[in-house]
């Protein structure tokens, strides 16, 4: 007999997927009580869709400086100095 009862690798990748598509209803069904019951579980569905909500709303920000994340000069040169000392 096959158990009803997702593992948490399983629930994880059902996640994932459910953000994207509808899952199947005894898909969900089983997804939603191992959530109830595998706070760690619950936790990474949170993240999941955190982590989704801050990259559609960094896709909607215009880009207005693509140089902006650059570093200055002489923070490049310290890391130079730095990689040099340890090689």
């Amino acid at each position: 007999m096959k158990h009803w009862m997702f593992r948490c690798r399983d629930v994880s990748q059902k996640v994932s997927l459910s953000l994207d598509a509808s899952l199947p209803f005894h898909h969900h069904l089983a997804v939603r009580i191992h959530l109830l019951m595998c706070r760690y579980c619950a936790r990474f569905r949170r993240q999941l869709i955190m982590l989704r909500r801050v990259s559609r709303h960094m896709d909607d920000e215009p880009s207005t400086d693509k140089n902006a994340a650059s570093l200055p000069e002489e923070a490049k040169e310290r890391i130079k100095k730095a990689l040099r000392a340890v090689s």
